[in-house]
């Protein structure tokens, strides 16, 4: 039988910009995370309004492929931070990620740079990783990736952001990836408040599906002390895990 969790902890601006929605068949897994510069006000609404619109739209009852609900939920929810944004005459934006399960198979999407893991036997990978706005000049071959990743850390940290990906955008951008699941593999939705501060691998090694909600819990205060330690701030935390 299949588990899930999620968790969210609000970061040192006392603000969570972050949201997530379990679905209550354990279908359907989505965390968004409103990015900072829309504003206190504006990272909210991005993020409540990715969980509402999933939420009011359930996979169970769509009729659709995995991959066509996907598509649906990413385009509608591109569509209506749009609207929102021209109506509050601020651009209202952020990340997205989702996933379907649909019997012994994960589709995941991700819009931004809010990440996915996939975990077996302990062992966790990057799924559905959205592409940098400078991929093409990687593509093209005058930078590798270590060497761009590099230059931009050496960036104050309120810059990094310009080269990320976000909804909503006039054809929004984003990625995909199918898994086949067998039993006790596990997907891992976080915020980057979670992924830069924690390596996958030590998601992978410290998650306990017989203590899944622990588990998360422990990850979540991980992030924050060492930003805390680090950086002298944390951003906000949000994990979501699905246990097949």
């Amino acid at each position: 039988m299949s588990i899930s969790h999620g968790n969210s902890l609000v970061g040192t601006s006392g603000v969570n910009g972050d949201s997530f929605y379990i679905s209550p068949d354990n279908t359907v897994f989505m965390l968004s995370d409103g990015a900072s510069g829309a504003g206190k006000e504006g990272k909210v609404i991005m993020s409540k309004l990715c969980t509402e619109t999933v939420k009011n739209n359930p996979f169970s009852s769509s009729g659709l492929s995995a991959r066509d609900y996907l598509d649906k939920m990413i385009w509608q929810i591109n569509n209506k931070l749009i609207e929102v944004s021209q109506s509050r005459k601020s651009l209202v934006f952020g990340t997205l990620v989702i996933c379907v399960v649909c019997g012994d198979t994960a589709v995941i999407a991700a819009a931004g740079d809010s990440p996915a893991y996939f975990i077996r036997n302990n062992n966790a990978v990057r799924i559905a990783k959205s592409k940098k706005t400078y991929q093409n000049l990687i593509d093209l071959g005058f930078f590798s990736e270590e060497q761009l990743e590099e230059a931009v850390h050496r960036l104050p940290e309120h810059m990094w952001s310009m080269f990320d990906t976000f909804i909503p955008s006039v054809v929004p951008a984003y990625s995909y990836e199918e898994i086949k699941l067998e039993k006790g593999d596990i997907i891992v939705l976080c915020c980057d408040g979670i992924s830069d501060n924690i390596s996958h691998e030590f998601i992978g090694e410290n998650i306990y599906t017989d203590n899944l909600s622990e588990s998360v819990d422990t990850l979540i205060n991980s992030a924050k002390e060492k930003s805390l330690k680090a950086k002298g701030y944390s951003d906000d935390l949000t994990m979501v895990v699905y246990c097949h």
